[in-house]
């Protein structure tokens, strides 16, 4: 992993604190970052208190703090990478049968017809394109082991200069006409450049209209500043990307807002400021970024 302000991924922490590293060099540098990082140092801790030999852990799984904690850190190990898919072919490692066999629910009638399966082994991920007839229309599914590999992670096809984001499910809608053979197309996965959460949000409910702003900042020097109001036609958030990567001239960027199930997509430019809406303040706002 490049940069010394970069997360280690979670097998390489976890290789750090099983001693089966062999690079010295490496072995400092992880330490001197766990001291610093608030986050990478939670993970450890939870990770040698779940690890402790008086405790017998062979069928006690993960607890979801740490887990939860584990998909944030690969989700920020990850950010902005390019994961290149391949055709799976019929002698691949038979560890993707899992995903090949969970492809989500068909329908009664098993019309779903599958166009074109696809996979990463490193990361492992598979991306399934499929045409649902009942549903009248075409739509991929990504599936693997770390959620944040599936959900609300961009797909691309650079020859056809098109882009999808997925939903919390790892699905998007295709509509893709005229491709030919979809298998031969290059697709790859667009992890987020970055990644805001934003907690529910506080409000007056005896004011008609009202205004709320927050900045939030990620280690990697993304910055972005955020007006929540509300107003007699609905609750309004209005985002402002400040700084990508710590630099304020950046090429137009895809936001994608996520509040449980929905989610909205829009693309900004430098100096812009888009609005999304109606947003539900009571619940967490998910916020990521792809350039």
């Amino acid at each position: 992993m490049e940069g010394r302000n970069m997360h280690p991924e979670q097998k390489e922490l976890t290789a750090y604190l099983n001693k089966e590293i062999d690079d010295q060099a490496r072995i400092t540098e992880i330490k001197a970052h766990v001291e610093t990082c608030e986050f990478c140092s939670d993970f450890c801790a939870g990770y040698r208190q779940l690890t402790e030999p008086s405790v017998d852990k062979s069928d006690i799984a993960l607890p979801e703090r740490l887990r939860g904690l584990a998909g944030r850190l690969l989700e920020n190990a990850l950010a902005n990478s390019v994961i290149d898919l391949k055709p799976l072919v019929a002698d691949r490692d038979k560890s993707f049968a899992l995903y090949l066999a969970a492809d989500g629910a068909k329908s009664k009638n098993g019309a779903i017809r599958n166009l074109a399966t696809l996979c990463s082994e490193d990361p492992e991920v598979v991306l399934r394109v499929m045409r649902d007839p009942d549903q009248g229309g075409d739509y991929l599914q990504l599936l693997a082991e770390d959620e944040c590999l599936a959900a609300h992670v961009m797909v691309r096809l650079p020859e056809l200069d098109r882009e999808f984001i997925t939903d919390a499910e790892g699905r998007a809608e295709l509509d893709l006409t005229d491709t030919g053979d979809l298998e031969q197309l290059k697709w790859q996965i667009k992890m987020p450049d970055a990644v805001f959460e934003l907690e529910p949000l506080k409000y007056d409910p005896d004011k008609t209209e009202y205004a709320q702003e927050v900045t939030l900042e990620t280690d990697r020097h993304d910055l972005i500043e955020i007006r929540f109001e509300g107003k007699t036609e609905g609750k309004q958030l209005s985002i402002k990307v400040v700084e990508l990567d710590g630099h304020a001239d950046y090429k137009p960027t895809k936001i994608a807002v996520t509040q449980q199930d929905d989610q909205a997509i829009r693309t900004i430019a430098p100096g812009q400021s888009i609005d999304f809406g109606p947003i539900d303040s009571n619940t967490t706002i998910n916020i990521r970024l792809y350039q």
